[in-house]
């Protein structure tokens, strides 16, 4: 199958090339910079010489009609993330929502089934609901500008499906594994911060892990046509932070404490930071957005991705552990870090 590719040079972007191929269909790219097909596809064994590329951007309506000039299906797993301050805010949500419907209109419009939007849990999280589910309405008023604008590209995409268009939305959790180059996916920085600072801060909340491999599989599995709109959560399985603690100790050999602090506390700390980030612009993991996703963490409901596609997710420990290796030999931590993990062998 001839299948278009929007993000195929990022993390989720970049191994969903790599189980494209292995399935035996044709992906072609949507990609700004050619430099990044060097720098996060090709070192996962792929002749980037060799691929189909099309340069432009998922908000060039031009580009995008020829991205998919003769294809199939597509993927639409382009977005950006945003500052903090107004200006860079407003820009995430008019790119990441414009670039959602000129991709996924230009692609229905060419008959591509089907045709899947990469989405977020984030897009639908609710701390009131025990479970998140596919049928909680998008947070189309989060604080998060990130946030905000996958909850409105949901909307549309949700309009589409509406009609009966062959939409399928798939809603990731915190995905992360073994690197695509230099792209270690969302969940790496918070791994980074525990990592060097050795212990976590709390015991209460956790992380929904998702395997990038296992992500890139639902998404070749969905690629079957004619089945309609659907929509997949795979937040993956949800490990408590006590969980978390256990794991890094097993795979480190580090003591790795983990600390009573209240989660009230982490998430007032990331309101704080984002105050500041608006007035000096800095990285963290401390936002508010992040803060509230790990202390209020609620499982997903992924029973469709393993009723319906057949797919399995690997055991956390196996995804942790390929994190944290990728991290060491990125030299995003050292062998003081990773404990055990640095040892040959």
């Amino acid at each position: 199958m001839r299948v278009a590719l929007t993000g195929g040079t990022g993390y989720v972007g970049a191994f969903t090339v790599q189980a494209l191929l292995a399935a035996g269909h044709q992906p072609r790219l949507l990609v700004r910079s050619r430099e990044r097909l060097a720098a996060n596809v090709a070192p996962l064994g792929i002749d980037v010489d060799d691929l189909d590329v099309v340069s432009g951007d998922m908000t060039d309506a031009d580009a995008v009609a020829t991205l998919m000039d003769g294809a199939e299906a597509a993927i639409h797993a382009a977005a950006v993330v945003a500052a903090l301050n107004r200006a860079d805010a407003d820009h995430t949500i008019d790119v990441n929502v414009r670039g959602t419907r000129t991709v996924v209109d230009a692609a229905l419009g060419a008959g591509c089934d089907p045709v899947i939007h990469v989405s977020s849990v984030a897009a639908l999280f609710n701390p009131a609901e025990p479970v998140v589910h596919t049928d909680l309405p998008p947070a189309s008023h989060a604080a998060s500008p990130y946030t905000r604008s996958k909850a409105l590209a949901d909307e549309l995409v949700r309009q589409r499906q509406a009609t009966g268009a062959p939409a399928v939305i798939v809603y990731p959790g915190g995905v992360n594994g073994p690197a695509a180059g230099s792209a270690y996916g969302e969940v790496a920085a918070g791994f980074v911060s525990m990592l060097k600072t050795g212990f976590l801060a709390l015991d209460d909340g956790g992380i929904a892990v998702i395997d990038v491999r296992d992500l890139a599989a639902v998404l070749v599995a969905g690629l079957e046509p004619g089945l309609g709109p659907r929509r997949f959560m795979v937040g993956g399985q949800m490990v408590t932070l006590p969980e978390i603690g256990v794991i890094i100790r097993t795979l480190t050999g580090r003591r790795f404490p983990v600390l009573p602090t209240p989660g009230a506390v982490l998430r007032g700390l990331g309101r704080v930071s984002d105050a500041l980030r608006r007035v000096v612009p800095f990285d963290t993991v401390f936002t508010a957005e992040a803060m509230a996703l790990l202390t209020l963490a609620r499982p997903t409901d992924d029973t469709a991705v393993h009723e319906q596609l057949g797919i399995r997710y690997r055991d956390p420990t196996e995804t942790i552990e390929a994190s944290l290796r990728a991290l060491h030999a990125g030299s995003m931590l050292s062998a003081r870090h990773v404990g055990l993990l640095a040892r040959p062998g």
